[in-house]
């Protein structure tokens, strides 16, 4: 299964962020022992690299980005997804973003804390607890 994680999920897991930080680790641990292919965009690589250099030396933030890195997949966002999500115009601009930098991988399902973002979307969108509840099932 094919599995596009938000940035929000992201830094849950790399941030240890509570309450947050035991779904978020479950669903990387289902990446790590290959039960899912995670997929990320390249912003939000980007992204939590700039959120966690408050938190962690740059040295730590890096070393945590590139262990990260080494269980995923990366989709990319070029001129073309920019422009599209340009003219699609909804109301969020970066979730629209991460929605067509995610097409690049087709994937199942979107995992995200926010998903009133990814409402205008065709894909199945869960939250990091909702997703390990189904896949328990």
């Amino acid at each position: 299964m094919r599995v596009f994680v938000d940035t929000n999920v992201v830094v849950d897991f790399l941030g240890k962020r509570e309450p947050f930080f035991n779904d978020a680790a479950m669903l990387v641990e289902m990446g790590k022992l290959g039960k899912i292919d995670m997929i990320v965009s390249s912003l939000t690589i980007v992204n939590c690299a700039y959120i966690l250099r408050k938190q962690f030396s740059n040295e730590i933030m890096l070393g945590k980005i590139e262990n990260f890195c080494q269980i995923l997949k990366i989709s990319p966002i070029d001129k073309s997804v920019i422009l599209k999500a340009i003219s699609l115009r909804l109301p969020d601009f970066e979730d629209t973003v991460q929605y067509l930098s995610a097409l690049f991988y087709k994937p199942d399902v979107i995992v995200t804390r926010d998903k009133k973002g990814f409402i205008n979307t065709d894909m199945i969108v869960m939250t990091p607890a909702e997703f390990i509840a189904e896949c328990k099932k």
